[in-house]
């Protein structure tokens, strides 16, 4: 690999093999995009170190290891020590498959381990069959690197790509070795081994992307469906509150008659106390949203239940101009979390307040949190331990507020263990 521009485009190859096989296996800590970028950067780096020292052995592999461990930890999310094996590991699997395709293609063509050092036609298929051995052992090893993972029918059948790439890539060399052939002919099967491995790797990328955006999808189809459900159920509770509350307020028109009429002591003392517990089931929430009523009556219930303290006021503000499946997946997020946090810490508390500023709808949320929150690119996420699974009800209120024009903020009190949202909502699109 001492020309340069083999030695870039053969990293290059090495960076998306070692991205495919992270990606596998471990959350990323960015976007594809820029961890590809920040990939690029990385590994082209260490084939300019390799290529100063020029290609030495033992240097060429610390290099190697230490790329794939920065690339590991910078990345992706891989906790040192994690990242240092998995370098380890790439690093000896990546020298033997050279040193094991070598001896190989030499034994097969019945030429010298040393030829690809004089014919440049024959190193760039040597390290695209390399690299194409590489690909495949990766592939096969992050199928049983992550716990029950199972292979589906498609992913089995992509296995076929590499396999035949290797194959191909087998017959080029051959070719290239033979008798007669011009190195115009050589040149253009190591440009076609290049495109070979090159498209493979390729198909994988765009595979696995697909595949990404399409659980993205089911999730957010699966959290949409279950925020439909939630609204039948605050519609559900909205009906039995309504007939509860003409149920006691019918209740104290009796008893108030029957007040009237009594002229016994305890029987007075018995109908004030039966008109006080009728009290509680009119001195709910209020708002002139009706919405809003039925979720802040029910998270007042959740609290108590929970030995949480919580405040709200939301007279100023009744978010009248928020959808009512809108306003489950904004509030109805934000609360469930603020709860859960709350529940946590050793400031059970939770207050809402609603407002104007500046023609928008502010909705600001206060909870007692014992930890600062976890963030991504300036964004909160789950705290949860399956994140692949959790975590959408945040992008949901995200995507909610985008069609009012709206946005969301946060803060942490770390004196005061105290983690406060504030939520902008404008006119709906």
């Amino acid at each position: 690999m001492r020309d340069p521009v083999v030695s870039c485009v053969v990293y290059a190859f090495d960076m998306l093999i070692v991205y495919i096989f992270f990606s596998r296996i471990v959350e990323k800590r960015f976007s594809t995009g820029k961890c590809v970028l920040l990939g690029l950067i990385l590994f082209e780096l260490g084939s300019a170190v390799n290529l100063v020292f020029r290609n030495n052995a033992l240097i060429n592999s610390v290099v190697s290891a230490v790329t794939y461990f920065c690339f590991g930890v910078w990345c992706f999310k891989l906790r040192p020590f994690q990242a240092a094996g998995y370098a380890v590991c790439l690093t000896v699997l990546n020298f033997a498959l050279e040193v094991g395709s070598i001896l190989l293609f030499s034994a097969l063509t019945r030429t010298e381990l040393t030829a690809y050092n004089t014919n440049l036609a024959l190193l760039i298929v040597e390290c695209s069959s390399c690299k194409a051995l590489l690909f495949l052992t990766c592939l096969i090893l992050s199928g049983f690197s992550v716990p029950n993972a199972r292979w589906s029918k498609h992913q089995l059948s992509l296995l076929l790509f590499p396999v035949l790439s290797n194959i191909c890539l087998a017959i080029f060399w051959y070719i290239c070795l033979q008798d007669g052939i011009t190195p115009r002919i050589q040149y253009l099967l190591a440009f076609a081994s290049l495109l070979f491995f090159g498209s493979t790797v390729l198909l994988f990328m765009i595979y696995q992307h697909e595949m990404e955006i399409d659980g993205e999808r089911m999730r957010m189809k699966s959290e949409n469906e279950r925020l439909l459900t939630e609204k039948s159920y605050y519609d559900i509770l909205d009906q039995q509150n309504q007939q509860l509350m003409a149920y006691a307020h019918d209740a104290k028109n009796h008893l108030a008659a029957i007040q009237s009429i009594n002229t016994d002591p305890a029987i007075e003392r018995y109908i004030e106390a039966l008109s006080d517990q009728l009290k509680t089931y009119t001195s709910n929430c209020h708002s002139g949203n009706m919405m809003l009523d039925v979720m802040i009556n029910k998270y007042v219930l959740e609290c108590e239940r929970r030995s949480i303290r919580f405040d709200y006021y939301v007279r100023s503000c009744n978010l009248k101009d928020v959808e009512d499946i809108d306003l489950v997946a904004i509030l109805g997020n934000l609360m469930d979390n603020a709860l859960t946090a709350a529940a946590q810490s050793e400031k059970r508390f939770v207050s809402l307040e609603t407002t104007m500023r500046n023609g928008y709808s502010v909705i600001v949320i206060s909870n007692g949190c014992d930890t600062a929150p976890e963030t991504r690119e300036g964004r909160l996420v789950t705290a949860k331990e399956d994140k692949k699974l959790h975590g959408y009800g945040l992008k949901s209120v995200y995507k909610t507020l985008k069609r009012y024009h709206g946005d969301y903020s946060w803060e942490y009190s770390e004196p005061e263990n105290t983690f406060v949202v504030t939520v902008m909502i404008g006119s709906p699109q």
